[in-house]
């Protein structure tokens, strides 16, 4: 079970008591000779993208969002933050962003399972081989950018290197002394406070402290009252040395999370009357997590190029206690057919409107608790150099992780509208351990000859994987090795106007199960665009196209799998994805003071099944030749504008996205089946009154649309209603 509370607050006290010596040393500092910030050598930030200047030559799709574009709207949920990305697709869940569900160019959605996830060059899924859905993401609200990378060099990131790969970039130690407040309040008892400061401790040393806290009070309505917010904290401890031409840095990090979360959504007819709603038999659901981090970094200059190393560790330890279903039915048949006799009484008693039977078991409501303790641990290292046309990179990463499923199950009735435990015993659903361990090589040579820029690349890697069910007794081990060629080409036509195209082979490792068919996804991907920075505004449009021989899902409860499925992978086999990515951008200057900034973004996406298959697995269930993709949108358009001066700022955003299949099928969408098609419009001001202080105000979902955003796992749910927000900024 999640541990104490306590760990934030002492590393945010150790993090003070770092930060005294720099305050002791401020007033020496301020009458003594200033220094060469060159004498630094503060480590480097991971990237991917490099700077925004640096993408019109990049090979292969990519998109920043900069530090300047996350202070505009101050997300605290990366859905929000990554709309604007062309080619990536979000499934809304909680309506916070808790736990993301991301999807690239027509990859599973599902728990971000297909994207390689990383904070600063580092994988911070749980088990990112062994258990990839991603029940743990960072606080957004820290980072000062995030870089998406599609193509060919997705191939150096792994383990999943079909979509792509997402980078989260968290804030480096300052090369001065300086710090940031942010408090901000609002709607449903909405309240954040982060506070980061750091810079130098003597001549080579440096260090900074970071601390996040979230917390809100939920929006949705649980019948008969009851709590339906949550909690998050984080805390970020960095320190650093400069040891010769070199620099090590040391990072501690811990996070937490109590939310009362459910998966059980509405029937139709509930949802349209009160999107917010929620069921008595929901009443008991909570979330607990607690992650531990450490990590050590080294970078050093060698050999005429820039070696960097890590080493990492993450555990995770989080029990859901949630409602599961009813005992003799399948909770989504009562929810999609309310109206038969038998169901009718089922809801009633769902809704706490009546009773249960004590003498009929039937009918109880089954809650269970999905405890896991995951860990993550590896090494990893790179090096680049260049010399001559080429600029080289090589590295390698040595990688283990291992999730451990303890599942159980209650019986509840419905007394006097509230969950009553009945005398059913306690019954364990899951008791089993999931291992991965993986060795990755992978070069990729940058050759320059004159305008045309050719990017050959290669990634070998080895998996093994254990899988022990003491359930049943059971245990089995697999092997896989992939070698995932890939190239990309960019030609620079001219300083303004460029041309890209590259192909890879994709790859998706199995995860741990006791079924000795299961295979790995595998795709060949391909893409050709072009970038241009026209009189009228920089655009890019990029075509993109998958074939998977093997597309695969792996059975997760968001999905809608029960405990006898979760982590049974599908071989869903021959599968099509082909679309289209388009984005704008553009600043006017109007008059001397004004500016108008512009940005859009389209992507347009069709994936199809190419072979017959029958699966378990509720997202596809049979499937036939033809039949589209689940919870892929063929259209998303993200459009932001906003008027500016030289202290001030408003920004709007509107973010479309079509209707989405909840099951594999063809043909037009089933009324009251998958979600709806929506428009939500966000707008966000500032206004400095000092250098240093700024008051920020954001409104989402300005026009308060209501909108299913999945029937996944248990019926409809909804989109966050309209909320806002208001606080200030100060740096120091």
């Amino acid at each position: 079970m999640p541990s104490t509370r306590a760990a934030p607050f002492c590393l945010f006290a150790a993090s003070l008591v770092l930060t005294l010596p720099l305050h002791a040393q401020q007033a020496a500092a301020e009458t003594s000779e200033p220094t060469d910030a060159g004498e630094s050598t503060q480590m480097a930030p991971v990237t991917i993208l490099g700077s925004p200047e640096e993408l019109v030559r990049t090979v292969g799709s990519a998109h920043l969002v900069d530090e300047a574009d996350l202070e505009q709207f101050r997300y605290d949920d990366i859905n929000r933050i990554l709309q604007e990305v062309p080619g990536l697709y979000i499934r809304e869940e909680d309506g916070f962003g808790l736990r993301p569900n991301i999807g690239l160019r027509g990859a599973n959605s599902d728990r971000s399972q297909k994207v390689t996830l990383m904070e600063d060059g580092v994988l911070f899924g749980p088990a990112p081989y062994a258990a990839p859905a991603a029940y743990y993401f960072p606080q957004s609200i820290r980072m000062t950018g995030v870089e998406v990378f599609k193509g060919p060099a997705a191939i150096q990131y792994g383990p999943q290197t079909i979509g792509g790969a997402i980078n989260l970039r968290s804030a480096p130690v300052p090369a001065q002394r300086e710090g940031l407040l942010r408090l901000a309040g609002g709607s449903n008892g909405f309240g954040r406070l982060h506070t980061r400061y750091g810079g130098p401790i003597g001549d080579d040393w440096s260090a900074q402290g970071e601390l996040v806290h979230v917390r809100s009070d939920g929006f949705k309505e649980l019948d008969g009252g009851g709590d339906t917010g949550f909690d998050q904290s984080e805390a970020l401890l960095k320190l650093g040395r400069d040891i010769g031409r070199g620099h090590a840095e040391l990072r501690l990090g811990y996070a937490n999370e109590t939310s009362n979360e459910t998966y059980l959504g509405l029937t139709e007819s509930d949802f349209r009357a009160n999107p917010d709603r929620r069921y008595v038999g929901s009443a008991l659901d909570q979330m607990e997590w607690d992650w531990y981090g450490v990590r050590a970094d080294f970078e050093q200059p060698l050999w005429g190029g820039q070696a960097r190393l890590t080493a990492y560790s993450h555990d995770f330890e989080r029990a859901w206690r949630k409602f599961n279903t009813v005992r003799d039915t399948d909770i989504r048949n009562i929810l999609r057919n309310p109206d038969t006799p038998r169901n009718r009484e089922r809801l009633q008693i769902l809704r706490g409107d009546i009773d249960s039977n004590p003498d009929f078991a039937g009918d109880d409501l089954l809650i269970g608790t999905n405890d896991r303790s995951y860990r993550s641990s590896g090494i990893q290292g790179r090096f680049s150099r260049d010399f001559g046309r080429h600029r080289l990179t090589t590295g390698f990463r040595l990688h283990s992780d291992r999730i451990r499923r303890d599942h159980d199950e209650e019986s509840f009735d419905v007394a006097d509208g509230e969950l009553v435990r009945n005398d059913v015993p306690l019954a364990i659903t899951a008791d089993n351990t999931g291992r991965a361990t993986s060795l990755a090589l992978y070069a990729r040579d940058e050759i320059s000859w004159g305008r045309l820029t050719l990017t050959p690349g290669l990634r070998v890697e080895g998996v093994r994987t254990e899988f022990d069910n003491r359930l049943v007794g059971q245990d089995n081990s697999e092997n896989f090795l992939v070698v995932l060629p890939g190239i990309g080409l960019h030609f620079a036509q001219t300083e303004t106007l460029s041309w890209l195209a590259g192909v890879h082979r994709g790859f998706s490792p199995p995860s741990p199960s006791l079924d000795s068919s299961v295979e790995e996804e595998d795709a060949v991907n391909g893409e050709a665009g072009l970038r241009w920075r026209s009189p009228v505004g920089r655009i890019e449009a990029i075509g993109f196209y998958s074939r998977y021989s093997n597309l695969t899902a792996q059975c997760t409860f968001s999905a809608g799998c029960d405990d006898a499925q979760i982590g049974e992978q599908t071989n869903a086999g021959r599968v099509r994805v082909y679309g289209l990515e388009t984005s704008f951008s553009k600043r006017l200057p109007v008059g001397r003071t004004l500016f108008v900034p512009l940005e859009a973004s389209y992507t347009y996406t069709r994936g199809e099944f190419r072979e017959a298959f029958e699966s378990a697995n509720p997202q596809f269930g049979d499937v036939e030749p033809g039949f589209e993709l689940p919870y892929v949108p063929e259209h998303r358009l993200n459009v932001q504008a906003g008027l500016g001066g030289p202290r001030w700022e408003v920004v709007a955003s509107a973010q479309y996205q079509s209707e989405m299949r909840d099951t594999a099928g063809s043909g037009p969408i089933p009324a009251a089946s998958g979600s709806d098609s929506y428009t939500v419009v966000d707008l966000a001001g500032r206004y400095d009154l000092t250098a240093a202080l700024a008051l920020t105000a954001r409104v989402d979902n300005l026009l308060d649309r209501d909108y299913v955003v999945a029937r996944r796992p248990f019926g409809a749910r909804p989109g966050r209603p309209i909320s806002f927000q208001a606080g200030f900024d100060y740096r120091f």
